[in-house]
Formats: structure tokens, sequence, C-alpha cells
């Protein structure tokens, strides 16, 4: 075996034994704190949660919901009338009545449609329901624009 062979033996032996050490005490640090936090309310999850779990009146919220009614709009119903806003906006439920480890909030507002009518607007805030988990996820329902009844009658499904 020549020099650069010994070294290079020598090194990766220090390394994996630092690596080790490491993950040794990683896991005595884990052992002590994680026994104490119920496994639904894991650390990574707060922070997953915090970042992309967004309020009632957040901007993203509420031009998700414009951007997607006027949608439906142009290339479903042609009624002839877009979504132009959404206004005074507050939270109904923070969470619903049931248990679940999908963190929701209800919440309502004042549609301002381009015809001049101001229905209520209900919608749903799903944290980490977006794409791989990453984000959020808005259902909506206009009082009286639900001609599908997919939230049954009134937008009963979410209205909470």
């Amino acid at each position: 075996m020549n020099f650069v062979s010994k070294a290079l033996k020598t090194a990766t032996t220090a390394a994996t034994a630092a690596t080790a050490t490491t993950l040794a005490a990683a896991m005595a640090v884990s052992a002590l704190v994680l026994p104490s936090v119920p496994a639904s309310a894991a650390l990574l999850d707060l922070v997953i949660q915090h970042k992309t779990f967004p309020e009632c009146h957040d901007d993203k919220v509420l031009k998700t919901i414009i951007k997607r009614f006027n949608y439906a709009e142009r290339k479903t119903w042609n009624r002839g009338f877009t979504l132009d806003e959404i206004e005074r906006t507050r939270e109904s439920l923070g969470q619903s009545t049931y248990e679940s480890p999908i963190p929701r909030r209800y919440c309502r507002g004042h549609a301002l449609l381009s015809n001049g009518r101001h229905p209520t607007v209900f919608y749903l805030i799903e944290g980490g329901q977006g794409f791989a988990g990453n984000s959020f996820n808005v259902e909506f329902c206009i009082s009286g624009l639900d001609e599908w009844n997919d939230y049954d009658g009134s937008c009963r499904a979410i209205r909470y």
C-alpha cells in the first residue's frame, strides 16, 4: 500500500468516526426533545404549517379565488360577469368540530361582481394541501352561484 492509499484510508476512517459521533449526538438530543412533543405537533409540522397556512385576508388566498372563479366563469358558465374583489373577510371558525391532521381555516367575505351584485363568498383554507404538501389549498363557494351544488345548497359544505 503506498503513501496516498494509507492517507486516504486514514482520512476515511476519521471522517466515518466524526460522522458517527455527530449522528450519535443528534440522536441523543432528539431522544430528549421529541418524546415530550406529540406526534401531531412535531416541530417540522409546525414550521411547515406556519409557512403554508395563510390567514383569511391573505392576498394570495383572495387572488387564487378570484383567478379560479373568473376562469370557470369564462370557460364554463359565460354569464357575462367577473369577480372583481373580495372584501370584509373574516374567519368563521378556526378549526372544524372534529380532530384532523390537516389544519383548516373557514372564512367568509363579500364578493364584488362586475354586474353590481355583492354575494357572500365562503372559503376554506387547508394547510399543507397544495402541490406535494408544500403549500395551501383553497376551496370556495359563492352564495347563489353554485349551479351544480358542488358544496350543497347555500354552500353548506364549507360554511362553518
